[in-house]
């Protein structure tokens, strides 16, 4: 057995991060509760969860929730055929990137590891790096 790691991100607008993870991300709804403001999303078996943070759910909130949301921290997506992706996100969606395109090299180890990237800043204000490795 493996392990997962799903996270689930409050949002301050269900319906607006819905229409921008399916529409701009790509990613699909796997199931909702609607009722609760609740979306389970996925995309090249990469899941995540969305909860408005007015939902009648239960939270777990350790402090004020306020914009950006996800400060301190940024989700990194391993997909296949980055540039597609990219492409889309620059068409529907411009000013929700972040970082644009690169090739970045990273020292892991004894060897350097080559990755194709960008960051997208969700609206909420989580910042997600998109990569995929460059194969020689």
């Amino acid at each position: 057995m493996s392990l997962r790691v799903v996270p689930e991100l409050y949002c301050q607008n269900i319906e607006v991060n819905k229409k921008f993870f399916v529409e701009v991300l790509n990613f699909s709804v796997k199931y909702q509760r609607l009722d609760e403001q609740f979306l389970y999303l996925t995309k090249d078996g990469v899941d995540l969860m969305l909860e408005g943070i007015d939902g009648k759910s239960r939270k777990w909130l350790v402090a004020a929730a306020e914009f950006p949301f996800g400060r301190g921290v940024n989700f990194q997506w391993d997909v296949k055929d980055i540039d597609s992706l990219y492409w889309h996100v620059s068409k529907v969606a411009k000013d929700a990137i972040y970082l644009d395109l690169e090739t970045k090299s990273y020292l892991c180890g004894d060897h350097n590891a080559v990755q194709k990237q960008f960051i997208v800043q969700t609206p909420d204000g989580y910042l997600f790096r998109f990569c995929e490795d460059v194969v020689d």
